[in-house]
């Protein structure tokens, strides 16, 4: 009996020792792309690079690694479908996975590395995970949920950004931002833009940018802030208040302040800003 009781002992030692690797993937490739057509990427808890170059191809490198300890019994099934559709590339990640019993460690590796025509754009769906673009200059729309992504060099004319429970970071951009950020903060310098909308729930909205003459630019906030560092041009701002602080600093000038409204003009330009702050801090600078 004894020695029975050594060998269960044994054999669940080792079974926590050894480790799963079914849902290791490895993928470098070489797909055709038009140099202005569309990368189309779902992804799941990665850390994505895609950079723009002169290249006239896309070179697509996936190494996705899993190590599982514990006392079960597992199966997984992952792997990624690389596709090009009339130009485009569309990118989509397959995995059907089993497990019973216990796990006492696991640990994933998962990395995406896209290099790209400059010209081309990108349609991104994100959850948990990390993404990092640099030098495209097509437009772009991430829809991401609890992943963070920093832009660097992106000199397209279309962002869109659809965030929850995440954080963006932009040094530059031009052309129309829209912002739906639920939970995030989302932060752009040295823009350029002609018109943004943008709206957030309970999180921070720091935009650096010139203003359009007849530009349109509207921001929603609710318990959070509303930064506004304009950097060229001027016009109307309207701000819609209810328990909130408003702050400037620089030439601005109040034509009309009331317990909900506040009304400031700036000069040297023709642009309509426009700011609902429910319970959120507006800050105003130039």
């Amino acid at each position: 009996m004894k020695n029975l009781f050594l060998a269960i002992l044994t054999l669940c030692v080792v079974s926590i020792a050894v480790a799963q690797k079914d849902g290791d993937f490895h993928l470098d490739n070489v797909y055709k792309i038009d140099k202005k057509g569309t990368i189309d990427l779902s992804s799941s808890d990665a850390k994505v690079y895609i950079t723009g170059s002169l290249r006239p191809d896309v070179h697509v490198k996936i190494d996705r690694t899993v190590e599982t300890k514990g006392i079960y019994n597992s199966r997984e099934e992952f792997t990624v479908e690389v596709e090009t559709m009339n130009g485009d590339l569309r990118i989509r990640e397959r995995q059907n996975s089993y497990n019973s019993g216990f796990i006492t460690y696991q640990r994933e590796d998962y990395k995406i590395e896209i290099e790209a025509p400059e010209g081309v754009t990108l349609a991104i769906r994100g959850d948990d995970g990390d993404y990092f673009i640099k030098n495209i200059n097509g437009s772009i729309s991430m829809s991401l949920d609890d992943a963070d992504a920093q832009l660097t060099a992106c000199k397209g004319n279309k962002f869109t950004f659809r965030i929850d429970d995440g954080d963006i970071r932009m040094d530059e951009g031009r052309g129309d931002l829209e912002i739906d950020a639920d939970d995030a903060d989302v932060e752009v310098y040295k823009g350029q833009f002609s018109s943004i909308d943008a709206s957030s729930d309970d999180g921070d909205i720091i935009i650096q940018t010139s203003l359009a003459d007849n530009g349109q630019y509207t921001f929603r906030c609710q318990d959070g802030m509303v930064s506004l560092d304009v950097t060229g041009g001027g016009g109307e701002f309207t701000v819609h208040h209810d328990d909130g602080h408003i702050s400037t600093t620089g030439d601005f000038k109040t034509t009309y302040e009331s317990e909900d409204q506040t009304r400031l003009t700036l000069a040297k330009g023709t642009a309509k800003v426009t700011v609902r702050a429910d319970d959120a801090r507006v800050k105003l600078e130039n």
